[in-house]
């Protein structure tokens, strides 16, 4: 008869952080659930969202409600994102100096074009927007503060990738896939590549509905003084209020504001005209 030997409270210990790690860790899944797409969510759909069962789930919520990281609408009783997660988030946004800094250049860009003006970071295998200043146009469209902009089919993506290593843009591309938003997305690594050496001669990246329909983009990337990758400078706008043509104008003026924050704000030396 086989005898089992003793758990020692070493292996307790380990088991023991190990199923905290895997609570904590869903639980930052339930936060990330939420999108500006689907501010709230119940019980059942975040369930099917996680793969996870009700009854964990809602252990999860009520932990993360008690703390005020969810607040729950008592009217639709679905859960939305609480003022906790709101007072992280503000920690975030005034700790980015460049973002602080930049901030007054942003709401200029947005003032001269009427398109709403844009920050964003590279972030794992997507693009984070962190600043924004509104457009005062006529017809506002705007992407909120926190948004992920996918690389492949968005300016502000390419205007990343073209300045990144092709090792590195391999590897993004085959982590992500380059699925096809609209019937104008490149989808094959080969065009998109040849899309790259455009953006790096001009300067600027462009997209005109290849990512959301009705939607058009320019982008310019924020170099450090060693002309590493910082941060995306674009505008967005309805491709009603613009004209294709007009383009290289828009892309001309995204690229010299995005070199006067890199300039005044990193200490990047002005960059020599492709």
């Amino acid at each position: 008869m086989k005898h089992r030997l003793p758990r020692r409270p070493a292996d307790r210990v380990a088991r023991l952080e190990g199923e905290f790690s895997l609570t904590v860790s869903r639980a930052l899944q339930v936060l990330l659930a939420f999108s500006s797409d689907r501010p709230e969510l119940g019980i059942t759909e975040l369930s099917t969202e996680l793969s996870l069962s009700k009854p964990s789930v809602q252990r999860l919520v009520h932990a993360l409600q008690r703390h005020e990281f969810l607040d729950q609408n008592p009217q639709t009783r679905k859960y939305r994102i609480g003022v906790q997660a709101f007072r992280v988030g503000s920690i975030f946004a005034s700790a980015r100096r460049l973002e602080r800094d930049a901030q007054a250049v942003l709401q200029r860009l947005a003032a001269d074009t009427g398109y709403s003006s844009y920050l964003s970071v590279l972030r794992h295998d997507s693009m984070v927007i962190t600043a924004c200043a509104e457009g005062r146009g006529p017809i506002k469209f705007s992407v909120p503060v926190g948004e992920r902009l996918p690389l492949h089919c968005s300016a502000t993506g390419k205007a990343a990738l073209a300045r990144l290593d092709e090792g590195t843009v391999d590897e993004l591309l085959g982590r992500t896939g380059m699925p096809a938003r609209t019937s104008r997305t490149l989808t094959d690594s080969k065009a998109l590549k040849k899309d790259l050496r455009q953006v790096r001669l001009r300067g600027y990246a462009a997209n005109w509905e290849e990512n959301t329909p009705g939607v058009g983009s320019v982008a310019a990337a924020i170099c450090d003084p060693q002309d590493k990758l910082v941060a995306v400078l674009s505008v967005g706008f309805a491709i009603s209020q613009a004209d294709l043509r007009s383009l290289p104008k828009l892309g001309a003026k995204v690229a010299a504001t995005a070199d006067e924050i890199a300039r005044r704000f990193l200490g990047t030396p002005v960059r020599d005209a492709a």
